[in-house]
């Protein structure tokens, strides 16, 4: 999370149902600290960066995509500490049988499983921790094509400096997935901004990166990754990607404020949508508006907000690239 001095406030999200299409829900964060939310994205929350964290609101959630669920799934005690069970559930996120598994402790505390057939056919599992819970699902749409020898499972999007991705490689005998690290090349300074893994397969990394600049996009539209192996070599790959943030100033009570925003990573003459919902004690006008990159990088205004509820203003919108 970012601040510019002390008007305009970048944003932290929370993922709706309608993640997938790119919609999302943020507020204005005055106390610029951090905490691990739904999906494992940020969430504004007053006090500490320090004591922030997942343990202050209950346990983390977070949801990853595997092309597959068949093979060892080795995931990051971080993100669920012991697990403690495991649920297939269907496309409609309904939870279904529990599945019986033997799970094995790897160095690092890292967590391996194998899902029986029935289970590594299913839609999906909920994977159950003392301090978290991990959602494995299969993409809706069939993965991109890999790019050199890393590639991704679907298009890359990063919103608000957040990035929840599934990286694929060539497949490896995986024996310490603790010494597995991922980078992404900050092009300003040529150094790599580290990422979480969150779980792995032998051929995939489900991966997370909080806090990402826009400088990470070059002007060709890559980002260049780096996945490192244990002993020192690595998977290098200039992958495609944009992203964006939504900008709000500080907001009086009836009082219309300007909704700004910045997209990278995109030509100029790219269109991208914006669809607001107005939350109660809002009016947020005009609900839907679409400008190029150009125009949105040169501060037109998308909308403008205007509340009769005073404090940091939740948004709900859907952000797309139409053309």
């Amino acid at each position: 999370m970012r601040r510019t001095f002390n008007v305009l406030t970048w944003l932290a999200i929370l993922p709706l149902a309608l993640l997938a299409a790119g919609a999302v829900c943020f507020a204005a964060d005055p106390a610029g600290s951090r905490q691990a939310g739904p999906g494992g994205l940020v969430l504004a929350q007053a006090g500490d960066d320090t004591n922030g964290g997942a343990g202050s609101s209950g346990p983390q959630y977070t949801e990853i995509e595997f092309t597959s669920l068949d093979g060892e799934i080795y995931v990051n005690p971080l993100y669920t500490g012991k697990i403690t069970s495991v649920r297939t559930i269907n496309q409609s996120g309904l939870l279904g049988q529990k599945v019986d598994i033997e799970v094995r402790a790897m160095t690092g505390g890292w967590r391996k499983f194998s899902l029986p057939a029935a289970a590594a056919g299913s839609y999906g599992v909920i994977v159950s921790g003392e301090s978290g819970i991990l959602k494995i699902a299969k993409p809706a749409n069939p993965p991109v094509g890999a790019s050199g020898e890393l590639g991704t499972i679907k298009k890359v999007l990063i919103e608000f400096g957040y990035l929840n991705t599934t990286f694929t490689f060539p497949s490896q005998n995986v024996l310490e997935p603790d010494k597995y690290e991922i980078g992404i090349l900050n092009t300003t300074d040529n150094g790599f901004i580290n990422g979480n893994i969150i779980a792995m397969k032998s051929d995939q990394a489900a991966a997370e990166f909080i806090d990402l600049p826009g400088t990470v996009v070059n002007s060709s539209g890559n980002m260049r990754v780096s996945l490192k192996k244990p002993g020192g070599t690595f998977f290098n790959s200039d992958i495609p990607a944009w992203g964006y943030n939504i900008i709000v100033p500080e907001t009086d009570i009836g009082t219309p404020a300007p909704i700004t925003a910045e997209v990278f990573g995109l030509p100029d003459d790219a269109e991208i949508r914006f669809d607001f919902s107005s939350l109660s004690g809002q009016v947020i006008d005009p609900s839907t508006k679409i400008l190029t990159v150009g125009e949105i990088n040169k501060g037109s205004t998308v909308s403008t907000i205007t509340t009769k509820i005073g404090g940091a203003q939740p948004l709900t919108v859907t952000v797309r690239r139409v053309k």
